[in-house]
């Protein structure tokens, strides 16, 4: 169906480390022209959203699967919810 949670977490961090690297080398190698839009269009923006998928990836995912199966949370999950942060 689709990647576990390990799975996606190992993607994202692959990929957050490889453009991680790629704006390393823009900071300290010689100015590339072409380098300069690559990574002011494509690069940072990436860093961007796996950093904050990475960070909110149980917020999203919970999302998703209440999209998904078409249901909100009750009053009942709420309350549970709010007394489990409360402590």
């Amino acid at each position: 169906m689709g990647l576990t949670p390990g799975q996606q977490r190992k993607a994202q961090r692959a990929v957050h480390l490889a453009v991680a690297g790629l704006l390393l080398v823009y900071v300290y190698a010689p100015p590339v022209a072409g380098l300069v839009h690559l990574i002011r269009w494509v690069a940072f923006p990436a860093l961007v959203l796996t950093g904050l998928a990475m960070w909110q990836a149980p917020r999203i995912r919970r999302a998703l699967g209440r999209r998904r199966s078409g249901r909100r949370p009750g009053l009942a999950e709420t309350e549970a919810r709010a007394v489990t942060v409360g402590r």
